[in-house]
């Protein structure tokens, strides 16, 4: 069996941001509804270890306003 790293070294990785984003959605649901204590998708992110993408919600904005004009072209 794989470790996380590879996984997502190999698999997740080359997908582009936006289907990151919804990877990471999916996954966050499916912890949030298997564990038995209530937790906010902020807390779980916080458990995460890693690289931090963005510093400021600004940044996420203008990240996802990128993306979205780029489906337009």
């Amino acid at each position: 069996m794989q470790n996380a790293q590879t996984i997502y070294q190999q698999t997740v990785l080359p997908l582009p941001d936006s289907e990151k984003l919804r990877l990471a959605t999916i996954i966050l649901q499916h912890l949030s509804n298997s564990e038995k204590k209530s937790q906010s998708a902020f807390d779980l992110l916080q458990e995460v270890q890693g690289e931090k993408v963005f510093s400021t919600a600004q940044e996420v904005d203008e990240h996802l306003k990128t993306e979205r004009e780029s489906w337009d072209n």
